[in-house]
């Protein structure tokens, strides 16, 4: 069975004009080296696909006219220039709309979208880098809850980035072991070891290694 790798980013809601492409210089990780761009999934796209890799692309839109003038004008046009270049099969590109507030039923719908977008034997990959302060914890969650519950799911990478203005080059920082730590905790918290840091950190370690092969 072919396996196809999942991307899920939350489209900005900043005004024409204000979104601008930018170099984001990447923290740890050379597979994210890429060139502009207004969406930090891009080079995560870019670095972790093949020719002939099967793709997916779950895309979170917030209320409001800038979300959709976003996602049209500028997400979509970059997507498929990505997709014709890196020759890849893009299966579809499937949209979550979600309301511009922080309030927990807001939240707990939006989990709920995810998780029902989210498919067995699937690989995934997430920006945390724009929405609503509570968005990247419902993201997290969604991951957690696809990794543990859903049969063949694999987190590949979750990115944050960082815009810095006035021309200078923005971040792109690979956060995936954050991720795993909270596994790693929830471990460490049932086997109640004697030295639960040493422990951490080992755990952590040998699971990093794991997702590297």
């Amino acid at each position: 069975m072919e396996r196809t790798k999942t991307f899920i980013t939350v489209i900005p809601f900043q005004q024409e004009g204000q979104l601008k492409p930018a170099h984001y210089s990447p923290a740890g990780n050379t597979r994210l080296e890429y060139g502009e761009t207004r969406f930090p999934i891009i080079p995560v796209i870019n670095g972790y696909t093949e020719a002939g890799d099967k793709i997916r692309v779950i895309a979170i839109l917030l209320d409001g006219d800038n979300s959709a003038h976003n996602f049209k004008k500028y997400f979509n046009p970059e997507i498929m220039a990505l997709v014709e270049n890196n020759k890849l099969k893009l299966d579809k590109i499937e949209v979550i709309n979600t309301a511009d507030k922080a309030d927990i039923d807001t939240q707990l719908s939006l989990f709920s979208d995810i998780i029902e977008k989210v498919t067995d034997n699937e690989e995934i990959f997430a920006c945390i880098t724009y929405g609503t302060k509570p968005t990247p914890i419902v993201i997290n969650m969604a991951l957690n809850y696809a990794y543990r519950i859903k049969k063949g799911v694999s987190i590949g990478c979750i990115v944050y980035g960082r815009y810095l203005h006035e021309g200078r080059p923005g971040i792109l920082y690979d956060t995936t072991a954050l991720f795993y730590m909270e596994s790693v905790v929830n471990k460490v918290a049932e086997m109640k070891v004697r030295d639960p840091e040493k422990a951490i950190r080992a755990m952590l370690n040998f699971e990093e290694g794991n997702e590297d092969d």
